[in-house]
């Protein structure tokens, strides 16, 4: 399971890498307002070709599906796995793809689904699968309570949960967990693999007060002294993403992208 969720993890990171491919020709076809978008969301969202995410479901007559959304979630470790408490959801939702076949033990052969079709039985087995969507208290006009923004954490190496594609399991809900505490009724628990942010940084969401406390638990937490993403057990993370990769998955979701809350800090310095 571990070794599923690091490929995941580094596809990840692969396919966010290739959305932010320079642009060359389309760029003398678009205006300078949509030059700038263009650049900020990459050619492969721009021409609205999403070649290496899905949207599920996937067809305008499927029914909406059951996902687990981890954006906002703070998360707990045991023995390098991150924990971390999400909300159950029912729409539409973004993510890898997430191929599988058909045979098992798995082994090389015809792909039987992909993350939508596992999200469509995840019912039988009552657990779901964690996809993304844009929270709504993101959005500046956002009035009602829990308000929160995007944080922004500079730098390559800095740890964070990486919950695309992990499992949840629905029997969590209405529990209590070591570090998480209480699990509400429409929340659920998901384990997620742990990664290091690339040059570009990560992002993370946290409250719209631009908490500086908050930034500096979740920005810039290192592997221990094994190096790498191992960490101690009980360590705290944030759900983290590429820098700009969810306004990619919100652009190619949502077909727009609404003026959302952003904090900034410099990131922390050792003493």
């Amino acid at each position: 399971m571990k070794m599923f969720l690091l490929g995941l993890k580094i596809a990840m990171f692969i396919c966010v890498s290739v959305l932010f491919s320079p642009l060359i020709q389309a760029q003398q076809q678009l205006t300078a307002e949509e030059r700038v978008e263009a650049q900020e969301l990459g050619l492969e969202v721009w021409n609205g070709r999403p070649a290496v995410f899905k949207i599920c479901p996937d067809a305008e007559t499927d029914q909406p599906q059951e996902y687990a959304l981890c954006a906002a979630a703070q998360c707990f470790t045991i023995d390098n796995v991150a924990y971390c408490k999400c909300e159950q959801k029912l729409g539409k939702s973004i993510s890898l793809p997430f191929f599988y076949t058909k045979n098992t033990p798995p082994a090389p052969g015809p792909i039987a689904g992909d993350v939508c079709d596992l999200m469509k039985v995840s019912g039988k087995g009552d657990f779901l699968v964690s996809t993304f969507s844009s929270p709504e208290q993101l959005k500046k006009d956002y009035e009602g309570p829990g308000a929160l923004a995007i944080y922004t954490c500079p730098g390559a190496g800095n740890l964070s949960a990486q919950c695309d594609g992990g499992l949840c399991f629905k029997g969590t809900a209405g529990t209590s967990w070591p570090f998480l505490g209480a699990v509400s009724e429409d929340e659920v628990v998901c384990s997620c693999p742990i990664a290091a942010s690339a040059q570009i940084g990560f992002q993370f969401i946290g409250p719209a007060d631009c908490d500086r406390e908050f930034f500096d638990q979740y920005c810039g937490v290192q592997g221990d002294s094994s190096g790498g993403d191992s960490v101690s057990t009980g360590t705290r993370l944030a759900i983290g993403a590429v820098t700009g990769s969810g306004t990619i998955l919100t652009k190619l979701l949502d077909g727009h992208v609404p003026p959302i809350s952003r904090c900034f800090f410099p990131a922390a310095t050792a003493d």
